[in-house]
C-alpha cells in the first residue's frame, strides 16, 4: 500500500496539544474566581476527581440517602427538631455553597457553563450538609448573544428546581419557603456584583428574576416577589423559619421583627 509522504514542520511536530475546550473553561473558571472571589474556591472543585463518596443529584435525592443526610443534620446539630426549619437551614448551605459561584460563572464568562445535574456532585459534610460541590465541567456552547436574563432563567430551572423539588418531595417543607430563601441569596450576591456587572444590568437582572412572573419560555417563575420593595430597599417578603431551631437567633433583617 502506498502512503503520500506530508512534510511537517518541526514546530507542528512537537507542538503540544491544545487544551480541550473543557479544559480551557474550566482553567478561566478557576482564573475569574481566583482573582474575583477566592473564598468560593475553598467549597468548589473544577474537573477534579471527585472522592468516591460526593454524590450526584440523583443519588443524595433517593428518599433512603436524603432521610439519612437528614436525619444526621438533625441529630448532630439540632436536637432531633424535624421539619421546616430544618430542611429550611439545610437547603440555605446546599444553595447558598453553589449558587454564588454559578452566578460568577454565567454572568461573567462568555462562555456559558452547562448545568446539567450529572455534571455535579456535592460532598457533605460530617454533620449532613453540604461542604463542597465538585463539578465537571462542560461548554453549554459560546453564546455570547445570550442574556444574562436567560442564563440567570436556566440557573434557577436546571440547577435549583430539582434540588427543591427534592427537599420538597419529603413532605416536610414547602418549596416556596426554599424558593424565598434562594431569592433573598440571589439578590445580595447581585448586589456584591455590582463593580463587576455594572449598576445598568444589575437593575435589569432584579427586575427579570423577582417582578417579572413567567420566564421567557412561559414557565412560572418561582423567584417571582421573594424579594419586595420596602422604604426603598429589597427586602426578602417572609421569614426563613430558622429561628424556630435551638441556638439560632433570629436574622438581622428578620421579617418578624
Amino acid at each position: 500500500m502506498a502512503y503520500r509522504s506530508l512534510a511537517f514542520n518541526n514546530d507542528l511536530i512537537w507542538r503540544a496539544p491544545l487544551p480541550s475546550a473543557e479544559r480551557e473553561l474550566a482553567n478561566a473558571l478557576h482564573d475569574k474566581i481566583a482573582a474575583l472571589r477566592p473564598h468560593l474556591l475553598d467549597f468548589l472543585r473544577l474537573n477534579e476527581e471527585a472522592p468516591h463518596h460526593a454524590l450526584t443529584l440523583t443519588e443524595w435525592s433517593q428518599p433512603a440517602m436524603l432521610s439519612s443526610l437528614l436525619a444526621t443534620w438533625s441529630d448532630h446539630i439540632y436536637r432531633n427538631q424535624p421539619g421546616k426549619p430544618l430542611l429550611s437551614l439545610w437547603a440555605q448551605w446546599y444553595i447558598g455553597l453553589l449558587v454564588p459561584p454559578l452566578m460568577l460563572a454565567l454572568l461573567s464568562e462568555e462562555r456559558a457553563l452547562s448545568l446539567a445535574p450529572e455534571h455535579f456532585r456535592v460532598e457533605f459534610h460530617e454533620t449532613g450538609r453540604a461542604a463542597r460541590f465538585w463539578i465537571e465541567v462542560h461548554s453549554a456552547g459560546a453564546s455570547p448573544e445570550q442574556s444574562a436574563q436567560s442564563r440567570m432563567e436556566k440557573l434557577i430551572a436546571t440547577a435549583l428546581q430539582p434540588v427543591v423539588q427534592a427537599l420538597e418531595a419529603t413532605g416536610d417543607i414547602n418549596g416556596k419557603l426554599i424558593w424565598s430563601n434562594t431569592g433573598y441569596l440571589i439578590n445580595w450576591y447581585l448586589g456584591e456584583m455590582k463593580t463587576l456587572l455594572g449598576d445598568e444590568k444589575i437593575a435589569a437582572l432584579r427586575q427579570h428574576c423577582f417582578f417579572e412572573k413567567q420566564f421567557s419560555d412561559g414557565q412560572d417563575n418561582p423567584l417571582w416577589r421573594t424579594v419586595v420593595l420596602r422604604e426603598g430597599q429589597l427586602v426578602r417578603r417572609t421569614c426563613c423559619q430558622r429561628y424556630r431551631l435551638p441556638d439560632v437567633q433570629q436574622c438581622g433583617d428578620c421579617t418578624l421583627k
